[in-house]
């Protein structure tokens, strides 16, 4: 009974476009909710594969160091010990 009331104060097109409106409201809140959760879990899986790469960068670079000791291979530059790199 509030909506006929609401449409006979401001005319059925305004009482419709508000209905409308409010329909479009929700249905932009529920994909934009639903599109945040999935944001959430790939922000989840970079930062996984950031920590990987990460650990795999140090890996090959004491992989390397380790290969040009053993085979006598001279080193293009010193480099500083993994715990000090930023790479």
């Amino acid at each position: 009974m509030e909506f006929l009331q609401f449409a006979t104060d401001v005319g059925f097109p305004i009482a419709a476009a508000t209905g409308g409106m409010y329909f479009v409201y929700l249905t932009q809140k529920f994909l934009l909710d639903s599109v945040l959760e999935k944001i959430k879990s790939l922000i989840g899986i970079i930062k996984q594969l950031d920590k990987r790469v990460t650990a795999m960068s140090q890996d090959i670079t004491r992989i390397d160091d380790l290969a040009s000791t053993a085979l006598n291979i001279p080193q293009e530059k010193p480099r500083p010990p993994p715990a000090e790199r930023k790479d």
